[in-house]
């Protein structure tokens, strides 16, 4: 009777030991996989790039194709600090860019993006690289909005805005009464003044940089709206795909490094055409008078 019993207890251990196996080999391919992006960039020591064109944080010649702008130096000198290639490979829209990430065409999306609630669901941010305001811009002889922003929020009133561009969010989060005059993703950003300066719409929201540097081709076509606050304020970050919590970290390291080194902020006045355009980040561990 006792060598069926030596039988079954054989069997029992063997089933055991395949099943702890198992258990650590799914256990690490998980560890493996959990953060993709991370692992292939380790392995391959380049960091692949999505991009949008924005100036200035990120800037690409129509005709010589190159870039160069805020983050992209900053990017680069990430790079090299850290012994990783950097390589800008895909030029993506602000309608297409979470998919690039989380599809794993791109490792980074790099280009001054401010994130939020709804972006946030489907992917993640590294510490800001500096700060914007968004402020509000009409026509040049426009005086309507002066002092009260709330007038924008009336049946009739048309935004000027881009599909999946802060513009059309802060257009239907916090006046959605207007109407919303809605160009194309890959549309640039100047465009919006454009629309509002030819009288196709009321108003739009962007950066003061944008806007002063449409005012050096344009003058006298577009003013900012008087006596009132930024619609927003945000920081400029990069983005990676949800979960990828190793690379954000590591890069974090990194843009927390360059900026208390004074990095940032040269790189950030050296394209700062405007004086005032941007907030520079806090710098934690600089000392007074540092």
């Amino acid at each position: 009777m006792r060598e069926p019993y030596r039988s079954i207890a054989k069997l029992f251990c063997a089933a055991i030991f395949v099943t702890l196996v198992g258990c650590e080999e799914r256990s690490a391919d998980s560890r493996s996989v959990a953060n993709p992006a991370y692992e292939r960039v380790l392995q391959t020591k380049t960091i692949r790039v999505g991009y949008i064109s924005y100036p200035p944080s990120l800037i690409k010649d129509p005709n010589s194709k190159q870039i160069t702008g805020i983050f992209h130096d900053v990017l680069q000198e990430i790079g090299r600090r850290a012994d990783l290639k950097i390589e800008f490979v895909e030029e993506v829209g602000w309608g297409t860019m979470i998919a690039a990430v989380n599809s794993g065409r791109v490792d980074l999306i790099c280009t001054g993006l401010w994130p939020n609630s709804t972006r946030a669901k489907f992917a993640d941010f590294t510490n800001p690289i500096y700060f914007s305001p968004i402020k509000t811009y009409v026509k040049a002889d426009d005086k309507t909005f002066d002092g009260d922003l709330s007038k924008v929020n009336e049946v009739g009133i048309r935004i000027a805005s881009i599909d999946g561009e802060m513009s059309s969010i802060i257009a239907e989060t916090d006046f959605s009464k207007a109407t919303v005059h809605a160009l194309p993703q890959a549309t640039d950003v100047s465009q919006l003044l454009l629309e509002v300066a030819g009288g196709k719409a009321a108003l739009t929201f962007v950066e003061p940089a944008i806007a002063e540097k449409f005012l050096e081709k344009n003058p006298g076509s577009v003013r900012e709206v008087a006596n009132v606050a930024p619609v927003r304020v945000f920081p400029n970050v990069m983005m990676v795909s949800k979960g990828e919590t190793k690379l954000i970290a590591m890069l974090n390291v990194a843009i927390d490094e360059l900026a208390n080194t004074g990095f940032v902020d040269q790189v950030v006045a050296r394209y700062e055409e405007f004086p005032g355009s941007f907030y520079q980040r806090a710098l934690p561990y600089r000392l007074p008078g540092q």
